[in-house]
């Protein structure tokens, strides 16, 4: 996962037609347990929402989620909702965020990989490597605990710790196979 990301880095790019400030938190929001319950969707919602006021929200909206927010009444009001991006679109936008906030698994691992701390609106990870070191936090979907940790800005920043390796195991594969 590593290899790939750090190797479409280079061939990201910026999605167009799209107003980005210099200083973004990249939102992503999918998952079942938080768009198929109401109460925990707004409860994200507002924080987000609150989020923006100081600095920009950008969420690209998933259809599952975009499907629930267009049945339901949520306010979205201070959000930027995106259409979904590409994946050299996504690369871009976390490569250039200053946070990531997600209820994705894997979106998490890209976190660290791109050096940027990570809140997963989740009440578990399969990532705890990522909590444990610093990286990550669980916050769930409470609106004051996701406000919490925003604000009290506790991640760690030393990206130097080797979790995965270093982005060169395709390589090592490559030259185990060919030895």
């Amino acid at each position: 996962m590593q290899d790939g990301v750090m190797f479409y880095k280079n061939l990201a790019q910026k999605p167009i037609n799209i107003s980005i400030s210099n200083d973004y938190v990249l939102c992503t929001i999918h998952r079942a347990e938080n768009t198929d319950d109401v109460t925990r969707l707004k409860s994200i919602l507002s924080a987000l929402n609150d989020i923006a006021k100081e600095k920009q929200v950008i969420l690209p909206l998933h259809p599952r989620t975009k499907s629930i927010l267009e049945k339901g009444n949520y306010d979205i009001s201070e959000l930027t909702i995106i259409d979904p991006v590409g994946y050299l679109n996504m690369v871009w936008l976390i490569d250039n965020c200053s946070l990531v906030m997600t209820d994705s698994g894997g979106l998490q691992k890209e976190a660290f990989f791109f050096a940027k701390p990570c809140i997963t609106l989740r009440d578990e990870t399969e990532w705890i490597e990522l909590v444990e070191n610093g990286f990550n936090a669980i916050v769930g979907a409470d609106k004051d605990n996701i406000l919490n940790v925003y604000g009290e800005h506790i991640f760690s920043m030393n990206y130097n710790l080797d979790l995965y390796g270093s982005g060169v195991a395709s390589k090592i594969i490559v030259e185990e196979l060919i030895s």
